[in-house]
């Protein structure tokens, strides 16, 4: 259940796999851009993310070149308390985790809801404000601001468990073998009924190149390290990852086109009140 690395460039490939440089997979523009009153646009929570991700890089890239050497690394607590913020944004702020819950057609439905019970109870809408409440625009920027607003507030008690829970740095050691890497890039692998971080069997798996993944898993703050040698229990893991995602990528076309069966498999549809 991991997932992985890099993209190519070059032509379509046939079965829906496209080559791509690796500064475009996954790329959405403005996607932590919120709007205010006046309609322009707030870019702060794009340039906080962006921040974190310049502060976070040369760690990361010391913990992938230590593992390429097979071996773990050093953290301070401090390195440790980062990593575990880097991995609940990494989690958190994904278009795939807010799918799961609301796509704009259940958010303007149950935003119109809301309208209708407002009229009931008060008094119509006058012909501005449904000229205003018909466009999609209008329900397309109040969904990026609540998820703008969500993704914002953070939570300080789920990045506390991440770090009180041991880090194991896995690095696959067959050169042939690698992760994918996936739109739901943070995800947890645990026994059903038995979701929550807090349980010692709940694992939390963040790959961060094609060949090493941090994974996030019972107590004790230690920092651990595993070399990964069995292909099948990679192929399970990229499986797994596939089917948690709407989009995967990998170093490799064939790789890729070899688990497009299973991208989306377990995506649940968006949740709304009937």
């Amino acid at each position: 259940m991991l997932a992985l690395c890099t993209s190519l460039i070059g032509e379509r490939l046939p079965g829906g796999v496209f080559q791509n440089p690796p500064g475009k997979v996954f790329f959405e523009r403005q996607l932590y851009t919120s709007f205010e009153k006046d309609l322009s646009k707030n870019v702060d929570l794009e340039l906080a993310f962006a921040h974190l991700e310049g502060i976070v890089a040369p760690l990361i890239a010391r913990i992938v070149e230590t593992a390429k050497h097979n071996r773990g690394v050093a953290l301070h607590s401090n390195e440790r308390q980062l990593l575990a913020i880097y991995t609940y944004y990494q989690w958190k702020r994904v278009p795939d985790n807010f799918r799961q819950f609301s796509s704009l057609a259940t958010f303007r439905i149950d935003g119109e809801k809301v309208l209708r019970e407002f009229e009931t109870r008060y008094r119509p809408l006058d012909d501005h404000e449904r000229e205003y409440f018909g466009r999609e625009e209008t329900w397309r920027r109040m969904l990026q601001n609540v998820r703008r607003d969500v993704i914002s507030k953070g939570n300080a008690s789920i990045v506390d468990t991440v770090e009180s829970m041991n880090l194991c740095i896995v690095k696959i050691s067959n050169p042939k073998k690698a992760f994918i890497i996936s739109s739901y890039p943070v995800y947890k692998l645990n026994f059903p009924g038995r979701a929550a971080l807090t349980d010692p069997t709940v694992e939390w798996w963040f790959p961060i190149s094609s060949e090493v993944s941090l994974v996030w898993t019972g107590r004790g703050r230690a920092t651990l390290f595993r070399s990964l040698s069995d292909g099948q229990e990679v192929r399970r893991l990229n499986q797994a990852a596939a089917a948690k995602s709407n989009m995967i990528a990998s170093r490799s076309g064939a790789l890729t086109s070899s688990l497009a069966a299973f991208t989306g498999a377990q995506i649940v549809p968006p949740m709304r009140d009937t």
